[in-house]
């Protein structure tokens, strides 16, 4: 008799938490929204968010506002808005480096599973392997001959710890022993790369990269999402070779960890919604990337099925952030 005499009180408690989420939902947005960009102005994350906060804008009839918080890898962005209210007015855009910065036993100042909550994944990111044209190999088979041909004499450049680590489950999964030479920035390892003192460099799909293949100032080897990239739609896929092998990087949207449930849901519809809209997904092509649009679920999910995936690779190479 005791547990149905209270049923009524924990039925009404959960009612009453529904209905204060729900009307958190319907209140939103009530004032300007802040889109928190980890990155210095004027990159390819600014070229991303700013067209999708103007329409953001229109339909919320609240200015979203961009602000561009660099450093820590990423870290100090996020931050922002893993301190923020839990009412979906800040929001933060993350890349890769969100799932691997706590893989790699950066200090952080936040628990990125609690602390956050995702609201969609908006793209995704083409990655490719590019070589010099010196490199007598010229597909994802032909390279992976090569290399099991002269172990550890391949050498390989990079200019994130993320693609490092792409390249790194590639030697794992093949059995291969390819040399990273790590670089600030794409630029110079693009670079080298032309002039034959770097033999391969792992970047992303870019018009302006493809443009040097097209000049036939690079190969590209393949490219290693699950399918070929719009932009190099002749090109094969690391994973033809190297079944099972799959490594692109992506832009997502995140927000306070504590917000409720019902308003993470609205914001990612109305995100997703603006991403389809025809023009905006033609930017983000002319971009090189690919719209993605996952609902909050379905990016919660990727973001741990992900850490899950890389955690054996950074076990065994040992990379650390330090």
């Amino acid at each position: 008799m005791k547990s149905v005499s209270r049923l009524p009180s924990f039925t009404a408690a959960t009612l009453f938490a529904l209905c204060a989420n729900f009307a958190t939902a319907q209140a939103f947005p009530s004032k300007p929204v802040r889109w928190i960009v980890p990155f210095p102005p004027g990159g390819a994350t600014d070229a991303l968010a700013r067209p999708i906060a103007d329409k953001l804008s229109t339909l919320w009839k609240v200015p979203v506002v961009i602000e561009n918080k660099p450093g820590a890898n990423t870290a100090i962005g996020t931050d922002t808005v893993a301190k923020s209210a839990p009412d979906g007015h800040v929001l933060g855009m993350v890349t890769m480096s969100h799932i691997m910065n706590p893989l790699l036993g950066a200090s952080l100042p936040y628990d990125t599973l609690k602390d956050l909550v995702g609201i969609t994944q908006m793209t995704e990111l083409h990655m490719a392997l590019y070589a010099s044209r010196d490199l007598p190999a010229n597909t994802p088979a032909e390279l992976v001959a090569l290399a099991k041909k002269q172990p550890g004499k391949l050498q390989y450049g990079s200019a994130t710890t993320a693609a490092y680590l792409g390249m790194e489950m590639m030697n794992m999964m093949a059995s291969l022993k390819m040399e990273y030479i790590p670089y600030k920035g794409s630029a110079p390892a693009i670079t080298d790369t032309m002039a034959g003192r770097l033999q391969l460099i792992i970047d992303p799909v870019l018009n302006s990269t493809v443009a040097l293949v097209k000049d036939g100032r690079l190969k590209l080897i393949g490219t290693m999402g699950t399918r070929r990239s719009s932009l190099t739609p002749d090109t094969p896929l690391i994973g033809d070779a190297i079944p099972g092998f799959v490594y692109s990087s992506n832009f997502g949207l995140i927000t306070q960890g504590s917000t409720p449930p019902e308003l993470v849901r609205r914001i990612s519809s109305d995100v997703v919604a603006v991403i389809r809209q025809p023009d905006i997904s033609a930017r983000i092509r002319e971009l090189g990337q690919e719209p993605s649009g996952m609902t909050a679920d379905e990016y919660n999910a990727f973001i741990r099925s992900e850490m899950k995936r890389w955690e054996p690779v950074v076990k065994a190479t040992g990379a650390k952030i330090d």
